[in-house]
């Protein structure tokens, strides 16, 4: 990931604007704080996803860390060789190299944060919404596009 020279660091943002949420297969992803805006100190996406939404595959990263902040419901992680049901207020951290995921086994929608640090994972989520709308289906049906994918994002699924 390119370093950002102090002229692009953006500190104020409008993070409701409509290019910045997007809806597909009941979920919705929120880009609330990009690498941009926060002089690639972190990113800030949030994540509404429906009962018994697939998640994520199982994956790590090579060169950021990543959290999940639970605000409402509940969602299972995977995490290294443990399987956690992660409920309202508990943060889940995952280090470099560590494989995890994630699923909504319930009934209920869950609502959470995805904290990446350093910043720079946003672009994931850009893109991965402009791949929606093009292809709206959760998991996407061609497995060697979702790794090339994963790839260009230090995103490595298993």
């Amino acid at each position: 990931m390119p370093t950002l020279a102090l002229e692009d660091y953006e500190p104020i943002a409008e993070t409701n604007h409509e290019s910045r949420c997007h809806s597909f297969a009941g979920a919705t992803i929120h880009i609330k704080a990009t690498a941009r805006e926060t002089n690639r100190a972190h990113s800030l996406i949030e994540l509404t996803v429906p009962g018994h939404f697939p998640g994520a595959t199982l994956h790590y990263h090579k060169t950021f860390v990543e959290s999940f902040y639970i605000l409402e419901g509940q969602i299972e992680v995977t995490r290294g060789e443990e399987t956690i049901t992660a409920t309202v207020g508990k943060l889940l951290h995952m280090p470099i190299g560590m494989v995890h995921g994630f699923h909504n086994a319930t009934d209920q929608p869950a609502r959470f944060l995805v904290i990446c640090t350093p910043g720079g994972f946003d672009s994931f989520f850009t893109d991965l919404i402009a791949w929606m709308k093009r292809e709206p289906q959760w998991p996407p049906a061609d497995r060697n596009a979702l790794i090339a994918f994963g790839l260009e994002h230090d995103t490595y699924y298993v």
